[in-house]
Order: structure tokens, then C-alpha cells, then sequence
């Protein structure tokens, strides 16, 4: 959906009563176009947060002494202004590695298995400590591993580009959403004898309520693609 289109359904909409909504006209004014974009950029983290929107992989080499992998940058081989003694992250330069890590999802080892994922009763389960940190309990120099993360989408920002020339990366079954948290954000900065505090509640309920849609019909992908990179590069 481009952001002019966005703009235009929040002008009719959800912020048709607000100034920055341009009572309804279905324009945004470009004073406006920051804020709303703070909203927007906002609201996609929640939604890409909540549901698997955008699925990524990295790969891990495995070091004797490096039990800890942390998805950081610093970490990254590409990341050439790292000082970091051991980038364990094999990235490249078409497909560098970002850091934009929500939820780690699953690990596979490099014969394709997946990994138990923090799970106590199995010796052998990797565990995640922190929502971007794999924990391997005996790691071995000669492995690699995949692993699987929810990720962030790419912040929207409008530098020299017009409305109509921005892409906003979500899909029809989450706009609702989306437009309910706008308003909701929007809604809290407005005094409380305008209504302010009652609608930002209310749009916060129907964010929640449109999620609940979204997952009660059943509008999620959760299919992820097996991934072959490790048998790429040399691993059976």
C-alpha cells in the first residue's frame, strides 16, 4: 500500500476529527507527514511484533569457546567498523545482516534438524536468554547453524520522496489494525477535554480487537521455507 493511500484513509477516517486529519478533506499536510510517520513506523513494529510478517535467517559459525551468540551487528563479518575479535555472522554484502531481530523463532543445526528451543528436559536444546541471543550448550568450531528470526520492518522515512512514492509494507489483512493504532497514538497527545483520553482507548481496544480478528480467521502465514544454505556451502 503506498503512504499517500494510507494518508487518505486516516483523513476519512480514523483522524477525520483531528487537525492533522484535515477534517476528513482525505489530504494530509506535509507539517504533518513526521508525526504520522512516527505512528506509522509505530504501529508496523507492533503488528511485524505480534504476527510473522517478515521472516529472516542468519547464519552462525560455531566457536569452541563462544557459547553465547549474540544477532548483533558487531558481530556481523560485513561490519567492517566492528572491533569485535570473532564475527560469528556470515553475512555478505548483497544480503547483509541488520539487526533487526524481533523473536528468535528455531535454530537448525547444519545436518537441516531442527534444534529444541528452550526446552529443559533435553539436554542438547539451545536457549534463548534474550529475545536476539542463542545459547549453545557444548558448541563445536567445525558446526554451523541457522537461525530463524521474526523480523522488523525497514523504517519508513520520506527524505526527498513523495506520499505517493512510498511503499508502506503491510498486508490488507493488517490495515485495520494498523489505522486503529495510528489513531491511537494520535488520540493520546489530544487534551483530554477533546476527548483524548476515551478515544485513544477506544481505537487501543479496537487495535486489539482487529488483532484478535486477524488471528481467529486465520490471516497468518506461518509457513517458513526450508533452507538449504548450509548444504550450499558444503554441509550433508
Amino acid at each position: 500500500m503506498l503512504l499517500s493511500e494510507l494518508f487518505k484513509q486516516l483523513s476519512h477516517g480514523e483522524l477525520s476529527r483531528l487537525s492533522v486529519g484535515a477534517s476528513g478533506t482525505g489530504e494530509i499536510q506535509e507539517e504533518h507527514y513526521e508525526a504520522l510517520l512516527s505512528h506509522i513506523n509505530l504501529g508496523l513494529t507492533e503488528l511485524y511484533k505480534r504476527f510473522p510478517l517478515r521472516m529472516q535467517e542468519v547464519v552462525i559459525q560455531q566457536y569452541d569457546h563462544i557459547q553465547t551468540y549474540k544477532l548483533s551487528t558487531d558481530y556481523a563479518q560485513t561490519n567492517t567498523a566492528s572491533t569485535q575479535p570473532t564475527k560469528y555472522i556470515e553475512d555478505s554484502v548483497y544480503e547483509p545482516f541488520t539487526g533487526n531481530v524481533l523473536r528468535i523463532e528455531k535454530v537448525i543445526d547444519e545436518d537441516g534438524q531442527t534444534l529444541f528451543l528452550n526446552d529443559d528436559t533435553q539436554y542438547w536444546s539451545v536457549h534463548t536468554p534474550s529475545y536476539d541471543t542463542v545459547q549453545v550448550p557444548l558448541p563445536e568450531a567445525e558446526n554451523q547453524m541457522i537461525v530463524t528470526y521474526r523480523a522488523d520492518h525497514d523504517i519508513i522515512s520520506m527524505g526527498d520522496n513523495t506520499p505517493a512514492e512510498i511503499d508502506v509494507p503491510i498486508p490488507l489483512s493488517h490495515l485495520e489494525a494498523l489505522l486503529h493504532y495510528v489513531a491511537y497514538r494520535a488520540y493520546t497527545n489530544v487534551p483530554a477535554f477533546e476527548g483524548g483520553g476515551s478515544d485513544s482507548n477506544n481505537y487501543l481496544a479496537k487495535f486489539e480487537a482487529s488483532c484478535s480478528r486477524i488471528t481467529n480467521l486465520n490471516l497468518i502465514n506461518n509457513d517458513t521455507p526450508t533452507n538449504l544454505k548450509l548444504h550450499d556451502r558444503g554441509w550433508v
